[in-house]
């Protein structure tokens, strides 16, 4: 006779999945460390992600290529997943730190803003978008880079990781709150 599990379970939407660690520190401070499947964030910021961790990379109308992988695969998407399933349990600070790639050029953080204190879904949400923003504008450096023999190239390049950049996080703005609270279908067989 054959024993197994009374059926199997699972969820769609995923693209890739990672095969080494990952991790990168963030301006969150849980008041304890969650951990969520393969997803970590500890008391410190740091988001690490375990190998096997499944994602959609990018949603919208964006093409998915390497630079934006690590922002969108890496970060967002666990922290989205993260808020979808029970970060608000979780007191949650905001520190902001002293330079942020994208500050005066794809968003704008206000004094105020500066340390959250027991943070909202929504101001932790904002905080994930600009990482994401954040992210794609410093693998957008490391690409750049590649063309400092061709200034007038690695200046066009540069304005079109800045507007690609800009439009990631308008879209996430606009549209991605539903990505932060709706969880996925989970379908079951037989």
């Amino acid at each position: 006779m054959i024993q197994r599990s009374k059926s199997l379970r699972w969820i769609t939407g995923f693209k890739y999945r990672t095969t080494e660690p990952y991790f990168v520190f963030t301006n969150f401070r849980p008041k304890r460390a969650i951990q969520l499947h393969r997803i970590h964030l500890t008391r410190e910021g740091l988001l690490f992600i375990e190998p096997g961790y499944s994602s959609d990379g990018p949603s919208g109308p964006t093409i998915d290529t390497p630079d934006i992988m690590p922002g969108a695969t890496g970060a967002h998407d666990p922290g989205y997943e993260l808020l979808r399933n029970g970060m608000m349990s979780v007191s949650v600070d905001i520190m902001q730190p002293a330079y942020r790639p994208g500050e005066g050029v794809i968003y704008s953080t206000p004094e105020e803003d500066k340390v959250i204190k027991n943070a909202s879904h929504e101001q932790i949400r904002h905080e994930l978008d600009k990482l994401l923003a954040d992210l794609m504008l410093l693998d957008g450096q490391i690409v750049c880079s590649k063309f400092e023999k061709y200034p007038r190239f690695m200046k066009l390049l540069e304005r079109l990781l800045v507007f690609r950049a800009q439009y990631f996080y308008d879209g996430l703005r606009l549209g991605g709150v539903s990505s932060a609270v709706v969880c996925r279908k989970e379908f079951a067989a037989p």
